[in-house]
Order: structure tokens, then sequence, then C-alpha cells
């Protein structure tokens, strides 16, 4: 007994010293796993053991059959806990156990083995639970662990945007490079999907816009359950107004479920990929997401409108008037995109008169405003459903229209062997004279330099730059300014030349800015330089396509006026024969002529109120001029 007493007494002793050795200054060690052990069976209460962990700043990165140990050996839950914070609170450390010493060390305790009292299953089952609780412990860790990592890059991502906001971008960017680089995260994290956001939102805010498009399509194809999709799509959508940005794999944004989004933006998206899929020439699928778009979206008139084009293109054409239709009063309705009416007037005029319904056509065309910019597109179209109608007085009056100085950046060679036409048939010869004479004065000498220009340019940059500095009004390359007019009328090379004037835009921004923006800046730089070389190269093929196809019509109109010359001279024979058969030997008639200008007179005005062409143009009375022309045909 008095033995008994002695060794409690010397345990007592130790553990008291071991104690103070633990919560006294620099020279003691950092307290190991095994020691925990020793002083939870010595009875030290879980405040105090504690308190010697923090006190050393002693870091334990506890394995599962660690955890298992420590259970086994009764530690308390709470103490196991705290060992698990560790890294978070005091570091990580070097190895895999404590930065203490290890068993077995100086100074280390070793624990007396507990006597086996528990049968063989009550052991599995008591490791089974302290196995799954370790498991748990851990899952809480990793669980603690993340929600740090993304507190930490929401706040990085928080100041990101801040800074984009106040038109910081290279500090922006700045900061995400230096959170991905610091953090080494894997590039399908969330943390990386956060940076990649910050850095696409920078750009755009910067107006970077071509910079930023890739960044917003791999922001997008991380799937519509991120949380930055519905920001990146609106911005991929501006962004495409800016520039001509409709890569292949914008199809797979198909695979993405936004039936959770609100139905306004479930129609933006449905829109966004019909019209991707008509960009295609894929009809089918186009139509698809298309009739998805509600009557009440503001991108309604637009689907309603591709649809029609759709419809026309399979020749389904009373199905495309009711598209066209409901498309204009869209536009009506919902207040959306006004000149998407112009545009379905448009194509509603150009269904007419493949039906050869002019008085239609006709209709459709005049509804199309002054102002709008297909006003001289209409005009154009409708002077040719007069001509083809046979409407000579109307046909006149817009011809001479055209011919305005509102309308000279267009360029409508073949207006004057129509008006020739014109006058031949309703026998006005000297009027038709005139006509030709016009077009061999101002078209037929642009036949020859186009001819040389193409000859002598091979490269399509060269093609480019020529057009280029022809607008800008230098005679350096021998391209006729008027013929540059084709090209620039051509919607798929205007959609080229704003990309280029973006990325020359976007090159003149990060320029500057190369040397604090690093190797990303770089990177950045020399891709809008090679995208700026692929799209010239892409105008400039497209240059030389419309001008060649530019150099045939001429020729062709060049035969054309040649035909009518010789038709006008068998007309002027046959008048001359009609006239003196309806005579009958009598006197000749007398032909009262009307005083023209330009080859015909020209009366303004409505049916109510005329008055005569004076030789000016005013805007208010663009489309209401007729050349009131007689008919000098004799008739027998």
């Amino acid at each position: 007994m008095l033995q008994n007493r002695r060794i409690f007494s010397s345990m007592a002793i130790a553990a008291l010293a071991l104690t103070a050795v633990l919560a006294s200054g620099t020279a003691a060690l950092a307290i190991t796993q095994d020691e925990i052990i020793t002083l939870t069976k010595l009875g030290i209460a879980p405040d105090e053991i504690i308190k010697a962990i923090e006190k050393d700043k002693t870091v334990f990165n506890l394995a599962v059959a660690e955890i298992l140990a420590l259970k086994k050996a009764a530690v308390d839950e709470k103490v196991i806990k705290f060992m698990l914070a560790t890294p978070q609170r005091f570091g990580q450390a070097g190895g895999t156990g404590p930065t203490g010493p290890a068993t077995g060390q100086p100074g280390a305790v070793t624990p007396e083995p507990e006597p086996a009292v528990e049968t063989e299953e009550e052991r599995r089952a008591r490791e089974e639970q302290l196995r799954q609780e370790a498991l748990r412990l851990l899952e809480e860790k990793r669980q603690a662990e993340e929600a740090q990592r993304q507190a930490f890059a929401k706040g990085v991502l928080a100041k990101g945007r801040a800074l984009a906001d106040e038109g910081k971008f290279v500090e922006s960017i700045q900061a995400f490079e230096q959170f991905m680089q610091q953090g080494g995260y894997p590039p399908d994290s969330d943390e990386a999907y956060l940076a990649k956001f910050g850095i696409a939102n920078a750009l755009v805010k910067a107006g970077l816009y071509q910079a930023a498009a890739r960044q917003l399509v791999d922001v997008l194809l991380a799937g519509a359950d991120k949380p930055f999709f519905k920001t990146a799509f609106e911005q991929l959508r501006e962004l495409r107004k800016k520039v001509n940005y409709s890569p292949p794999d914008l199809e797979e944004l198909t695979r993405s479920f936004v039936g959770e989004f609100s139905q306004s933006f479930q129609d933006e998206f449905n829109y966004v990929l019909g019209e991707f899929y008509y960009d295609y020439n894929n009809w089918t699928k186009a139509l698809t997401y298309l009739d998805q778009v509600s009557p009440a979206a503001k991108d309604y008139a637009k689907a309603r409108y591709l649809k029609g084009l759709v419809e026309v293109r399979n020749q389904l054409y009373k199905s495309a008037v009711q598209s066209f239709q409901d498309a204009i009063l869209a536009t009506e309705e919902n207040g959306s995109d006004s000149e998407i009416a112009d545009l379905a007037y448009m194509a509603l005029a150009r269904v007419a008169y493949t039906n050869n319904d002019f008085d239609a056509a006709i209709y459709y065309y005049r509804k199309v405003p002054r102002g709008s910019y297909k006003e001289a597109t209409a005009l154009y179209e409708s002077a040719w459903v007069y001509f083809v109608k046979g409407d000579s007085t109307r046909s006149l009056g817009t011809f001479q229209t055209l011919h305005s100085p509102y309308f000279d950046h267009w360029f409508h060679p073949e207006l004057w062997i129509l008006e020739a036409t014109v006058y031949m048939n309703i026998c006005r010869f000297d009027y038709a004279e005139e006509a030709l004479a016009q077009y061999q004065t101002e078209v037929s000498p642009l036949g020859i330099p186009l001819k040389q220009f193409l000859l002598k340019t091979t490269r399509p940059e060269d093609y480019y730059r020529a057009l280029v500095e022809t607008v800008a009004g230098k005679e350096v390359w021998g391209l006729p300014k008027p013929l540059t007019a084709e090209v620039l009328a051509d919607v798929e090379f205007y959609n080229m030349y704003r990309t280029i004037k973006q990325i020359e835009k976007e090159l003149a921004i990060v320029r500057p800015r190369l040397p604090a923006l690093g190797e990303y800046g770089a990177d950045m730089y020399q891709k809008l330089e090679a995208l700026r070389s692929a799209r010239i190269r892409e105008a400039g093929v497209k240059i030389q396509r419309v001008l060649k196809e530019t150099e045939a019509t001429l020729a062709d109109y060049e035969l054309k006026v040649k035909e009518i010359e010789v038709d006008l001279q068998d007309e002027k024979l046959n008048e001359e024969e009609r006239k003196l058969r309806a005579l009958g030997g009598g006197e000749e008639t007398v032909e009262t002529k009307e005083v023209a200008k330009g080859g015909e007179s020209a009366i303004v005005g409505s049916s109510s109120w005329q008055w005569p062409f004076e030789g000016e143009y005013w805007r208010d009375e663009i489309g209401s001029y007729r050349g009131f022309v007689s008919d000098a045909c004799a008739r027998e």
C-alpha cells in the first residue's frame, strides 16, 4: 500500500513537472501527440492541454490513424478539434506530424498499455466508430479550410471588381494574376473560375471586348450552375455588338439548363442560340430556339424576323409574311428595336415582288421611313419595281431622287441604263441618248482603272489598305473612289471592318500598359496583333471578291449600253415610219416637250399639290418626285 502511494505520488509529481515545463518559457520543447495522450491519462484538464499547445504554437497534421489513436486514448474531442485547426492557426508544418519531438525522442513519455477487457466484436465496433468520427473531423477540417479559401477568393474578387469599376483594369488584372500565382490553383478549381471571370470583367469594363471574348466563353462553358453564368452571357452579347464574334464552341451552350433563370433571361438565351444557328445555316435548330422566344421579350421582333428569313430561304412565303408582320407588330407593342420594322417591311416588299404583286411591293417599300439606313435601298428597289411595272412617271421620279446629293454615297451605275430604257419605251429618244451619254461620262471611265487595279494587286492586305486609303482621299492605288461604295455597302465587310477598328482601339489601349501587365499583357497583345492580321486578310479577300463582281457587272452594263444604242436607232427608224403612216400625208404633229433637268422633268408633291422641279432637292421631298414626260410614240 505504501509502495502504491509512492508510485502515485511520483506520477503526480511527474505530471506537475511536465505541465510546468509545457507552460514555461523558451526552454520548453514543442508538445507531441504522445505527450497529449499522457497528459490525458494523468487527468490534466483539456483546457490546460490546449493552452500548452497554444503556448508553443505546435502544428499537427493528423492522419486518420493518428486521430483514431487519440480517440482510443480518450483524448477529449475539444483537444482533437483544436489540434486539427492548428495548421490554420499557426501555419503549415514541414512534415506530416507535429513540430515537436516524435515518439521515442528524449523527453517523450510513453503511456502504459491498457488491459484488454472488451471482446473482439466490441473492439471492432468501437474502432469503426472511432474511424467514422475521425473521418467526420477531417471533413469538418476540410470544409473549414474550403470556407477560408472561398472567403479569401471572394475578397480578391470583390477587390478586383471594384478596381475594374474604377477604371483601373491593370490593377484589377494584377490582383487576379497574383491571386492565381500565389494559390497555385488548378485550372478547374472554383478559384480559377473566379479569377477568370474577374479578368474578363476587367477587360470588358476597359472596353477591351475582343481581348475579353475568349475568357467570357470559357466562363460560360463552365456551366449554368456557376455564379457568373448570367453576367458573362450578358457581357458576351454586348461584346458581339462591337466585334464579329461567333465561335463554333458556343454550340456547347445548348448543354446548359437555364430553366431556373427568369423568363426574360431564358428568352435572351434562346434568341442568341437561334441567331447562332442562323449564322451557321442550321435552319432546323435555329427555328427550335427562335420559336421559344416569348412575345413579351425584347428580342421577339428579331426572332420573328429571322424566322421569316429562314422561311423565305425555304420558299415558305405565306408563313414568312406572317412572321414579318409579327415582327412589325412586336416593335410597336413592346418597344423593341425599330430598325427591325424597317427590315421586315423590306422583306415583305421583296416577297411581294417575287410573287409579281408589284402594288404590294411598292406599298411596303414606302413604309420604310425617311432617315432609315434602309431608305436608299428601299428607293432603289422601288424604282426597279416601277420600271418592271411600266410606271414611267414614278420610275423616272425615283431615278431623279437617287441622283440627288442625299444618296451620292451609293453607287447605282445601272440607273442611267434604266432611264434610257424608259425613255426609249415612250419614244423620248433624245432623252434616252442623254441618259446613255451620262452613263458613258460617269460610269464607263471606271472600268479600265478597276481592271488595272485588280491586275496589279494580289495580297489581301493590299486590298484592305487600298480601300481604306482610297476612302480617306488618297489617290495612290489607282482604285476609283466611286467603286468603294460597292464594298462599303456589303454587310459582311462592314462587320469585318468594325471588328478590325475595335481591335486597333484595344491595341492602342494596351500598348502603353504592357510593362505593368507583364507576361499576361504581352500574351494578350500578341494575340490581338495576330487576330488583327487575320481579320485584315479576311477583309481583303472580301474586298477582292466584291470588286471582281463589280468588274464583271460593269462589263455587262457596257454590253447593255451598246444593245440599247442599237435598239434606240432601230426604234427611231420604226417611230418615224409609224408617224408617217399615222399622218397619212397630213401635217406632222408638234411634240410638246417639257423643260427637263438631267433627262426628264420632275414634279414634286402629292396628287393634291405639285410644283415643278427647279434643280434643288429638299430632304422632306425625297420619295415624292414624279417624272411627267408624255408618251411620244405614234399610235396607229
